[in-house]
């Protein structure tokens, strides 16, 4: 099932802007920017690790904000 990137945007926007998507992002963010990165850390992957959390919050932002290839006005479609 392919889905357009707007499609995906509305999508992540029903999930994240309700209250408890907000709730659940705010904890997330908390979690994954406490952690310090080190490259002293016993697991040489730890480091990796991190960044991919990172990189994945960072995309659900993205995915939730009003900027979008599809949609060059700009135009933020709700279908809450």
């Amino acid at each position: 099932m392919t889905r357009s990137t707007q499609q995906l945007q509305q999508f992540y926007r029903q999930v994240f802007e309700s209250p408890a998507g907000q709730a659940v992002l705010a904890d997330l963010d908390r979690i994954i920017n406490q952690t310090r990165i080190t490259s002293d850390s016993p697991n040489p992957y730890s480091a990796v690790y991190i960044v991919a959390q990172q990189h994945l919050l960072r995309r659900i932002k993205n995915m939730c904000s009003e900027k979008s290839i599809s949609n060059p006005n700009n135009d933020k479609e709700h279908l809450v």
